[in-house]
Formats: structure tokens, C-alpha cells, sequence
């Protein structure tokens, strides 16, 4: 009889060791996924805040004599810091981490800065 339960033994503790490895695996696959998930979330809220800044300005003529100057080949005027072209929260963001915004270049859509350009910034002014 305490073959028997010994050998039970050794094959449930086979087992729970077998549960342990995948029950780490699946943990390791379910954190990624969240990290993912955050990432994507994030981007996804920068798009987002980026479109509804560029859509809360409404049509601008002066977007369109901008466009039409870079499409004849003129470069366009600098931008100085009042009139940088930049979300609010990339205005805040470069307050907080003392950026000057004529510093920054924006990879928003038309040349706007976003916060992450503003953190490219700080980075390199670092």
C-alpha cells in the first residue's frame, strides 16, 4: 500500500510541477499582452489627441495658402514660439520639462508637435 501512495505521490507532484511551468508561461504571455495593450493604448490616444486638435481648429485658410506655397516649392516661414503650431498637452508637457517649443520639430500631421516630440526634446537636451 505505501508503494501505491508513494508512486500517487511522485506522479502529482509531476503534475503540479507540469501546472506550475505552463501556469508561468501563461502569466509571462498575459503580461506582454498587457504591455502591448498599453502601448497601443497610448498611441492610440496620442492619434486620437492629435485629430481632435487638428479638427477642434476647424478649416483655416492660411492651412490651405501653406499647403498650396509647399506644393509650388516655397519653403514656409519659421514659426516663432506664440505661433508653433503644437497640441495643448505638448504645451504642457514642454512647460513642465522647461522645453522651449521653437526647439522642438512636430511629426504631427503638418508639421505640429506632440508631446513626444516634446519629449524627444528633453532628451536631447539632456
Amino acid at each position: 500500500m505505501a508503494k501505491k501512495t508513494d508512486k500517487a505521490l511522485k506522479s502529482l507532484k509531476k503534475d503540479v510541477a507540469k501546472l506550475r511551468k505552463q501556469n508561468d508561461r501563461l502569466a509571462e504571455t498575459l503580461q506582454q499582452a498587457r504591455e502591448d495593450q498599453a502601448s497601443a493604448h497610448m498611441e492610440l490616444r496620442n492619434l486620437l489627441e492629435e485629430h481632435l486638435t487638428t479638427h477642434d481648429a476647424g478649416p483655416d485658410e492660411s492651412a490651405a495658402e501653406d499647403s498650396s506655397r509647399a506644393d509650388e516649392g516655397e519653403e514656409e516661414p519659421e514659426a516663432t514660439e506664440e505661433e508653433q503650431d503644437a497640441t495643448e498637452a505638448a504645451k504642457r508637457r514642454a512647460k513642465e520639462l522647461g522645453v522651449d517649443l521653437s526647439d522642438v520639430k512636430g511629426t504631427g500631421s503638418g508639421g505640429r508637435i506632440l508631446v513626444k516630440d516634446v519629449g524627444v526634446a528633453a532628451e536631447a537636451k539632456q
